[in-house]
């Protein structure tokens, strides 16, 4: 046998090392494609393919061992930088946290330990992600037996969109409860813009077990998780070519996502503005005459800030495309409505049922918008002729109190207060709609004086 040949036949040994079974499971257990029939093709097909070359190396030609030979050196080289990626996540972890395998794989929501900076002409903040890929200050996994923990659930309100971490409701509702003679207690921040109650239930199987809090908050924002909860069930599902694309993704970023954090920058400033005027003005070009009917009929202000940027692009698809949207969803005999309480409905009794598994009491809060609280937003003109109408005619507040008391979960509504607030020009962002930090802490101080009046939270 030849010396290539011979060296093909360690060079297919020492790649099977690398791609096996055990090897994924050591590198992408706890992972988003770890079931993906894609990843055991690679991990069980390589070992087997090694094994078929071995047996059948002296039956080559010498042309094809070069080949070959070239291919299971780059297969090694590959198999190489994935397990120093590993290792690299081990001395990356920030000093404190005790828990390796979150920051050698996922987050739990956001890529662990980055940061970037979203600017807008209404908001300036940092947005720091600790090695659990949560907006939160590092967090010790297992819990002091003198720690009383909350997990916040939620959206963009939740998360704290427009501010800095220490003024969103779940951070000043720690330091509110401390005020109170709370001393012990923790609250953590599990909110993702753009999701509804399916992402709630989904970041709670894995944040849940593994942070043992006493108390889970989840806070649904007024009429929104309800209307996506119809939206996203009729969406368009991907094709094999696009579900191809997204675990092809998902496994650079597992694989080599190490390498890419230390080559990016700590603190690099999210192109946000650039991202949404591509969107928007691609979106606006794209409009029959009709929907740039619809367009002209938002004040010029609104208007040019999404021509700049300095607005969400999702929101322009909802003024010009589903401008009925309030209505439909504050109706609870319309079919669509129907469709989504029975979702909502399922996601509340699996929610609860993954914090009473983990001995954990689960609180619905509805968050409150504008539009049933007499707030000032400038969006659409419908909506603000129709919204002396949305305050007396609230039914999605009926609506959401009936799913929470259907499943047994603890209500809370923050509507009358935020109602009774007499500056209705101070408390969200004028064109954003989200809260600003006033708003966020009287989201808090009404939590806080619920939990309390309810006795959910004890001193001891």
């Amino acid at each position: 046998m030849s010396k290539n040949k011979k060296s093909v036949i360690l060079f297919a040994i020492i790649l099977a090392l690398f791609f096996n079974p055990v090897t994924c499971y050591l590198f992408y257990n706890d992972t988003s494609i770890y079931t993906s029939k894609i990843l055991n093709i690679i991990f069980w097909g390589i070992p087997i393919g090694c094994v078929a070359l071995i047996l059948t190396i002296r039956r080559i030609p010498d042309k094809i061992t070069n080949y070959l030979f070239s291919c299971l050196f780059l297969g090694i080289l590959i198999g190489l930088l994935i397990a120093i990626n590993s290792l690299l996540g081990l001395s990356l972890k920030p000093k404190g946290n005790n828990n390796a395998s979150y920051h050698l794989k996922e987050g739990l929501i956001f890529d662990p330990n980055s940061s970037a900076r979203f600017k807008t002409e209404e908001f300036d903040y940092i947005s720091n992600i600790n090695s659990l890929g949560l907006r939160n200050a590092e967090i010790n996994v297992t819990k002091d037996p003198n720690t009383y923990r909350i997990l916040c659930f939620g959206d963009s309100f939740t998360f704290g969109w427009g501010v800095e971490i220490e003024d969103s409701w779940p951070m000043q509702l720690e330091k509110i409860l401390k005020t109170k003679g709370f001393k012990n207690v923790e609250v953590i921040n599990c909110g993702e813009p753009g999701e509804y109650s399916h992402g709630y239930k989904k970041c709670m199987q894995q944040a849940v077990p593994l942070l043992k809090p006493d108390l889970v908050l989840v806070g649904m924002l007024q009429l929104d998780d309800l209307a996506q909860l119809y939206g996203t069930s009729f969406g368009k599902k991907q094709s094999r070519k696009d579900k191809l694309v997204t675990f092809f993704k998902s496994y650079i970023k597992l694989s080599f996502g190490n390498y890419l954090h230390l080559m990016s920058k700590k603190s690099g400033v999210i192109p946000i503005k650039s991202n949404w005027e591509e969107e928007s003005n691609k979106i606006i070009n794209g409009f029959n005459k009709y929907q740039r009917l619809r367009f002209t009929t938002l004040s010029d202000t609104v208007q040019t800030l999404f021509r700049t940027g300095n607005l969400n692009a999702f929101l322009l698809n909802l003024y010009i495309d589903f401008p009925d949207r309030t209505m439909i969803f504050n109706n609870p005999n319309h079919p669509a409505t129907k469709f989504a309480i029975k979702e909502m409905q399922k996601d509340i009794s699996e929610m609860k049922a993954i914090c009473s598994e983990n001995k954990a009491q689960m609180v619905f809060i509805n968050l409150p918008t504008n539009y049933f609280t007499g707030h000032k937003v400038d969006r659409t003109p419908t909506d603000e002729i129709l919204a002396p109408y949305y305050r007396s005619h609230n039914s999605i507040d009926s609506i959401y109190k009936s799913v929470a008391e259907s499943n047994n979960v603890p209500y809370m509504q923050l509507t009358n207060h935020f109602e009774e607030l007499t500056d209705k020009e101070g408390y969200f962002y004028k064109y954003d709609g989200h809260p600003n930090k006033h708003g966020y802490a009287e989201i808090a101080a009404c939590i806080g004086d619920e939990l309390i009046n309810l006795n959910i939270i004890k001193k001891n």
